[in-house]
């Protein structure tokens, strides 16, 4: 399996297609000014744009949720721009999910498909806080965790029909951006992470010692060298390369060994697990939210 997690940062030609899903969390706001497609949005995304004074210019493309808690002037705003507004009743559901499977079920209409190519998939960049209540950073994480598996299973029953079909199907990745980091969940065996543009030691060409990489606010960085590899579900095992402190067939679990504020020392990372872990890396300093 492999990740990319700056490919959204990058100004790549042709663009990187993915859906935006803004939470009613505080948005980063440094973070969000790059990322330029956008799906989602309410009262936080609202606030956001009339700061900038482009509430009117700069739209969602649909807001959906259970709706309890958006604003009445917001939603007059938005529907009287013609943005559409679905009501989803389902208590056993929060809005987190239900935009997931919204765009899970929509995006054979939301990805070009040119005849005669392959469905690209559409990958998930979610905005939302962990730097809040503690119940509800674990709540993101929870949910992240559950869909991605989710998505797991439904992509291997529909992997089996494409073969018998002759037709590859695949689902894009969920991606968590929080105040400060980027998040996802590893999937059971091996995982490789780009990770480009990295600000981080290099090796000085003419001794063995690091120096570090030159920085200033023009400087091009998408990550910060440090990551943190969690395991969830239950104890795990890993094995690693690309890191400072690379293990092989490492036990960890919550209550014992926990790899966190490792530093990337490579342009690719790779993990090895017989488990789903949690990978989060830090964002570089022109992307984390402003306080």
């Amino acid at each position: 399996m492999e990740w990319d997690p700056t490919q959204f940062f990058r100004a790549d030609d042709p663009p990187t297609l993915f859906a935006l899903v803004v939470l009613n969390q505080p948005i980063n706001e440094n973070a969000f000014a790059v990322l330029k497609e956008h799906d989602g949005g309410a009262n936080r995304y609202y606030d956001l744009m009339k700061r900038q004074g482009r509430e009117a210019l700069d739209l969602p493309s649909l807001i959906i949720g259970d709706l309890d808690s958006i604003m009445s002037d917001v939603r007059s705003h938005y529907t009287g721009l013609g943005v559409p507004v679905i009501q989803d009743r389902d208590q056993y559901s929060t809005d987190f999910t239900k935009c997931l499977n919204y765009l899970r079920s929509h995006a054979h209409e939301i990805v070009p498909r040119e005849s005669g190519t392959q469905q690209q998939p559409l990958n998930t960049l979610i905005l939302g806080g962990l730097g809040g209540r503690v119940d509800q950073a674990f709540s993101q994480i929870h949910h992240l965790y559950t869909m991605t598996q989710e998505m797991q299973q439904q992509q291997g029953a529909a992997q089996e029909q494409a073969e018998e079909e002759k037709k590859p199907k695949e689902e894009g990745n969920l991606y968590l951006i929080s105040e400060e980091s980027i998040t996802f969940i590893l999937r059971p065996g091996k995982n490789v992470i780009h990770t480009p543009g990295t600000n981080r030691p290099l090796p000085s060409p003419s001794t063995s010692t690091s120096t570090p990489t030159p920085t200033s606010e023009e400087d091009h960085h998408f990550l910060e060298e440090n990551v943190g590899i969690i395991p969830l579900s239950g104890p795990a095992r890993i094995t690693t390369s690309g890191l400072e402190w690379d293990v092989t067939d490492w036990a960890t679990s919550i209550g014992g060994q926990l790899s966190t504020s490792n530093h990337i020392r490579a342009d690719m990372v790779e993990v090895e697990s017989r488990v789903p872990v949690l990978f989060t890396v830090e964002l570089a300093k022109r992307f984390k939210r402003t306080r």
